[in-house]
């Protein structure tokens, strides 16, 4: 069974409420015209019947019409243009005088019948509008005049109207439908040019966009979105092949040297001390591969929403003091000296893994860019309802052109001036994300020669 198209929906849920409508103000219509007619018909009834009972004669317990002729004579008048059929009866319903046009005819009367009451009969399988009214004679009931009007007219004014609207109705609602549809097919087709436009979009053409169309409504929203969409995973994916093309030529590095030394080995016979010293080579570079693995394992773990931040009130002062002891081989072995005096143990909620992942990498590159006898502070704030931790060295610091690439995966700055100093080029990039992911905000200054200021910003 063919799915029902989003455009027929809309034209049906609009056809389902007009049709609701429509059937509403056609049953209105005909109520009011058919109440109005009835008023017209009750109102006449009700005059010629009141102007009918003055014109009668009761004497000796009989009822008669007075001047008889002359009414007669008016009766003929206006029968052509309005009938009026009159009948009089005694207080037994016996029937007394008739209206001439009614001849040998009689409109039918029932003494229990309702007095004053409007009511449909029929008259030569005619219908007629009949009333039944008391003739009063000081203070005491006479008899009765039965008034009644044609209303063959009428009742052909009210069904012709009733035909027209039952058989406008189904029709009325076909046409509402069919450009209800037309008008929603026009309204969609810009939907459908999204649809066409994002089905050609593939894996190798995602720097292709929607057309975005003039009106700023929801379709312009809607477009935009998609394209707002369409640039971040296409942002994704070119990161996400650099960052596998940096990674595999990172890894390319210690796996060809391991190959060529133990090529070394198998070539010819050596001493002990040469087998020592190529398998502690290839050791070296096996634990290199293991860090630089464990760095973008770590990388991964605080991309994006696989990791949920864990809140804690976490000591930066017993924090950082573990992160420099971890350090002290390397402070020692450069004789550097670290400044470090919190006025008060000093405390953030944050997440402890995040936090401490920042502070250790900030910490580790001032000390790794730091000349032998430089100084490294540490130092611990808070301000504006803001606990800042201030970290600054002396050391090598970062040029200007280099500033807006070092959070970038596998970038170091300087790497070719800085052989001595060992790394990847992701411990920035970690920091970065681990930041953005906590909700932590950090500032990084620095002049190439004088040394780094990072300061990262702990919301309270």
């Amino acid at each position: 069974m063919k799915p029902f198209s989003y455009r027929n929906r809309i034209a049906f849920n609009y056809i389902v409420a007009t049709a609701t409508l429509l059937a509403l103000v056609f049953f209105l219509v005909f109520f009011v015209v058919r109440v109005a007619v009835y008023s017209h018909l009750d109102n006449l009834l009700d005059k010629v019947a009141e102007k009918h009972a003055k014109e009668v004669l009761v004497q000796d317990g009989k009822i008669k019409f007075i001047n008889k002729d002359e009414w007669e004579e008016r009766e003929h008048r206006e029968v052509e243009v309005n009938p009026v059929f009159i009948e009089v009866h005694g207080i037994d319903g016996k029937l007394m005088d008739r209206s001439p046009n009614l001849k040998a005819d009689e409109l039918g009367f029932d003494v229990n019948s309702p007095e004053n009451k409007q009511f449909n009969s029929r008259l030569h399988e005619k219908h007629i509008r009949q009333i039944k009214v008391a003739v009063v004679r000081d203070g005491e009931k006479a008899g009765y005049i039965s008034a009644a009007v044609p209303i063959e007219g009428y009742l052909l004014v009210l069904n012709t109207l009733r035909n027209i609207l039952l058989i406008s109705f189904p029709f009325s609602l076909l046409l509402l439908f069919l450009v209800a549809r037309y008008l929603a097919g026009k309204s969609i087709r810009p939907v459908r040019v999204i649809i066409e436009a994002t089905q050609k979009i593939q894996q190798d053409s995602l720097n292709d966009r929607i057309p975005v169309f003039g009106k700023k409504d929801e379709l312009h929203q809607l477009a935009s979105a998609i394209n707002e969409l369409l640039e971040r995973i296409e942002g994704s994916m070119i990161r996400e092949k650099q960052f596998t093309s940096d990674a595999a030529h990172q890894l390319k590095t210690p796996l060809a040297a391991l190959k060529g030394t133990f090529e070394v080995l198998v070539r010819k016979p050596r001493d002990n001390h040469e087998y020592v010293a190529r398998i502690n080579a290839g050791i070296d570079e096996i634990n290199r591969m293991s860090e630089m693995v464990d760095q973008l394992l770590l990388l991964a773990r605080v991309d994006g929403k696989q990791y949920l931040p864990q809140l804690a009130d976490t000591s930066l002062v017993e924090m950082i003091d573990s992160i420099i002891q971890r350090f002290s081989r390397k402070i020692s072995e450069q004789n550097l000296s670290i400044v470090f005096n919190p006025e008060s143990n000093l405390s953030a909620v944050s997440d402890p893994f995040l936090l401490e992942l920042i502070l250790e990498n900030l910490i580790s590159n001032a000390l790794k860019y730091s000349n032998p006898g430089d100084k490294v502070e540490i130092r611990l704030t808070q301000t504006n309802g803001n606990t800042l931790v201030e970290i600054s060295d002396n050391g090598k610091g970062i040029r200007n052109e280099d500033m807006e690439h070092i959070f970038s995966p596998f970038y170091r700055a300087g790497a070719m001036e800085h052989t001595n100093v060992k790394g990847y080029g992701l411990g920035l990039s970690i920091v970065k994300r681990a930041c953005s992911l906590a909700g932590i905000q950090l500032e990084l200054k620095s002049i190439y020669g004088k040394g780094t200021h990072a300061v990262v910003r702990i919301p309270n």
